[in-house]
């Protein structure tokens, strides 16, 4: 089957949402249906500046990716903040990480967008390897977070 991959719509609400609860689930994180809801909306709002992507192979979403671009100094300009990159199980080890990350890096560059920045846990081997094998280059810092 064929591997489409594109910018979702309002009509993709329901994949994002079993996918990105998926995400949340499979990482012990909390996976509040309206907060996942409520993201999707931000992300779909007119004006969003958000990236939210599928993948499908066939009719169905077996990937999603949200970015968001910010701007930076130590970059000399945007950069695509990955929030959520996540391959459904049942479609892992196919290539479909790879293709989603080398179609949004083909668009990002075509947006003038001058790096991508992303986060990985130390239990996420594979994805850690994929994204050195992709020329990610790690960076040492500490992240935190202060929620309002």
């Amino acid at each position: 089957m064929d591997l489409v991959i594109r910018p979702a719509g309002d009509a993709d609400r329901a994949a994002a949402h079993r996918l990105l609860t998926a995400q949340l689930v499979e990482h012990h994180l909390p996976a509040d249906p309206e907060g996942i809801a409520r993201g999707i909306d931000c992300a779909l709002a007119p004006g969003s500046a958000a990236w939210l992507w599928l993948a499908e192979r066939g009719s169905r979403a077996v990937a999603v990716f949200l970015a968001n671009p910010i701007a930076s100094v130590e970059r000399g300009g945007a950069v695509l903040w990955v929030e959520e990159l996540y391959v459904a199980p049942e479609a892992r080890r196919s290539g479909i990480a790879r293709a989603l990350l080398a179609r949004v890096t083909e668009e990002a560059r075509r947006r003038g967008v001058r790096s991508i920045e992303l986060e990985v846990v130390p239990t996420q081997a594979a994805a850690s390897a994929l994204y050195r094998g992709l020329g990610f280059e790690e960076v040492h810092r500490q992240r935190m977070s202060l929620g309002l």
